[in-house]
């Protein structure tokens, strides 16, 4: 069975945690990050499955970071999880190319069944 490679990115180190906590299954393998740099570099070296950037701050900059994540052939799926934003922020963020855009206080369950989601539409395509 393949192992998939989820990487959350947070300057938050127990946020991170918690998310980690509420999507991880045995067949995963979960790294954090705690630089938007960091984060960039390994899903170049890594395929990643699933990244989940906790904040939006990075994205709404101007620079056009999913590109970096998402690099040259391989898509992971991107969810930002953010405190609410204006309806053309987050508009914003979709036209970038983010998948999932979720707001804290995190739905547990949702955040859990989107991941898993995820996770089915993988092994589907496996």
């Amino acid at each position: 069975m393949h192992r998939r490679k989820i990487i959350i990115y947070s300057q938050h180190l127990l946020s991170a945690e918690l998310v980690a906590a509420i999507i991880g299954y045995a067949n995963e393998d979960i790294i954090q990050c705690s630089s938007i740099e960091q984060t960039e570099e390994l899903c170049r070296k890594i395929d990643a499955d699933l990244v989940i950037i906790l904040t939006s701050s990075p994205l709404l900059g101007g620079r056009n970071i999913i590109r970096q994540l998402r690099g040259s052939g391989h898509r992971p799926e991107i969810y930002v999880i953010s405190w609410r934003h204006s309806e053309q922020a987050v508009l914003s963020l979709l036209e970038c190319g983010i998948d999932q855009y979720m707001t804290f206080p995190i739905c547990m369950g949702r955040l859990k069944a989107k991941a898993t989601l995820s996770n089915n539409n993988l092994t589907r395509e496996s």
